[in-house]
């Protein structure tokens, strides 16, 4: 369901075209901010912002612009925010209507250190006008915790704005700061919001621009939830399945693993998604995506980070340093989450032979284009799977593969003690004649998305395709092992 309606004005904008996303760049008047922080919160932000010296240093920037006598900078000093909508009507003198729909994937991308230290800024003069003590820094200190506050005083905050319009001067003569400042604004829109196929693009294409965005907070935010100890269960696990390929594992920046811990961790989102953590009223964060196990790995390390944190989750250990983990339900997903790895590798190996049943492998243009230019095909370089480094004969795209793998979630159960658990053995299932035929009636979704790993990796019909094709042949599987 969209939200309410806003409408902002842009000054000095221009609109670019790229792809399919219209991209639209501006000034804002910061009033505006106020409508925005009303109907959105950060879900589409991986980044959980929270006060602390960026936001201060924001604030103070705020502030020079306000009091100075001198250039308002603050527009040459901020990054601003990302927004993103495809339900948007462009008005006349710069304006936009807008509202937003999934709210998990449209919304603020990018600039949520931002929008808490201008809301906060607005939340203070706002009480000041009012007569009232500003919030204590500790009630408004997270997001969430910000929201809660100013959503109790939305009539101050209305009743100040209102004064801003009618008497700007007067308030300024008081000290009360009166939004005299412009914030900068990034709009990305859909090119053809009326088609689905556009829409489609536009959405799968927001998860890799927003884990880019958020790409150098991914790397601090891997170290720091290492340093907390909330990768410590998971190593754990890895190192009891298999310490060889535990070893390979980069869990914090330049540790010198050869496997990224961030894919890990969106691979383990497949069974964590059946906990009650991630649905109905016990929910904690909002579930990633399908596609962001492909495209939107920056995403899903940080809603783990955000899970982990959690004093339903986790507590902190005996010299209070590190936090342990003392839920059974992700525990036993992440038991799971330990198999997906290998899986994955012998999906890989396997997929030119599912493709092949009615298609020639070969002959797709993203293989093609990995391939070893080598001659002599007696002697030609093998490839390799991307986990265990197992010799195949062809390279696969990750596009073609995550979807599939994504799909063994018809093999996962939450059983009746609240645990999650493998249904069947996933390594004799993806032997199966069920599992191949199914893999090869999903290879029809290459042909629908013109042989394009990114298009197969990036939209949602890949996954529910492929999760609705292993839920028959699990049950199949299952009735001819009764047999």
């Amino acid at each position: 369901m969209a939200t309410d309606a806003i409408i902002i004005r842009l000054k000095q904008s221009n609109e670019q075209e790229v792809g399919d996303i219209t991209r639209v760049v501006g000034l804002m008047p910061a009033r505006h901010m106020a409508d925005i922080i009303n109907v959105l919160d950060l879900e589409a932000n991986p980044r959980n912002s929270r006060l602390g010296s960026v936001t201060d240093d924001i604030e103070r920037s705020i502030e020079n612009d306000e009091n100075g006598t001198g250039q308002k900078l603050f527009p040459l000093k901020s990054k601003g925010v990302l927004i993103a909508t495809s339900r948007f009507t462009k008005l006349d003198r710069g304006r936009y209507k807008l509202s937003f729909g999934d709210l998990s994937v449209e919304g603020i991308l990018d600039g949520g250190h931002n929008t808490l230290a201008i809301g906060r800024y607005i939340l203070d003069q706002a009480e000041t006008f009012a007569g009232k003590p500003k919030p204590r820094k500790r009630d408004v200190s997270l997001w969430a915790d910000f929201k809660k506050v100013w959503n109790s005083e939305r009539s101050d905050i209305a009743t100040y704005l209102d004064a801003i319009s009618d008497s700007r001067d007067a308030l300024k003569s008081e000290g009360i700061g009166t939004l005299n400042f412009d914030v900068p604004v990034e709009l990305l829109l859909p090119l053809k919001p009326e088609d689905p196929e556009c829409l489609e693009t536009f959405h799968s294409s927001l998860l890799e621009i927003c884990d880019a965005r958020n790409n150098n907070a991914q790397l601090t935010a891997g170290t720091k939830g290492n340093k907390e100890g909330l990768f410590d269960s998971f190593k754990a696990l890895f190192e009891e399945k298999d310490p060889v390929f535990a070893k390979k594992i980069s869990w914090k920046t330049n540790d010198g693993g050869t496997i990224d811990s961030r894919s890990l961790v969106a691979l383990a989102w497949i069974p964590l998604s059946l906990t009650t953590w991630v649905e109905g009223s016990d929910k904690i964060v909002e579930l990633p995506k399908p596609m962001s196990i492909y495209s939107g790995k920056g995403s899903c390390l940080e809603r783990y980070l955000d899970l982990m944190r959690d004093p339903h989750i986790s507590s902190a250990n005996t010299n209070g340093n590190e936090k342990e983990l003392h839920d059974l339900q992700v525990l036993s997903a992440l038991k799971v989450a330990v198999d997906l790895p290998k899986l994955f590798d012998l999906i890989y190996i396997n997929f030119p032979d599912y493709y092949n049943k009615d298609g020639s492998y070969g002959k797709i243009t993203a293989v093609k284009g990995m391939q070893h230019k080598d001659k002599d095909k007696k002697n030609a370089k093998p490839y390799y799977t991307p986990y265990y480094g197992m010799t195949c004969n062809q390279p696969v795209p990750d596009g073609f593969i995550y979807p599939l793998v994504y799909g063994l979630r018809a093999c996962m159960k939450r059983n009746k003690d609240d645990r999650i658990e493998w249904t069947l053995d996933p390594f004799d299932f993806i032997e199966s004649d069920e599992f191949s035929s199914a893999a090869a009636d999903y290879c029809g979704v290459i042909r629908q998305s013109d042989y394009d790993p990114q298009k197969v990796g990036k939209g949602s019909f890949s996954y529910s395709a492929a999760l609705t094709g292993l839920k028959l042949a699990a049950i199949d599987y299952r009735a001819d092992c009764e047999q």
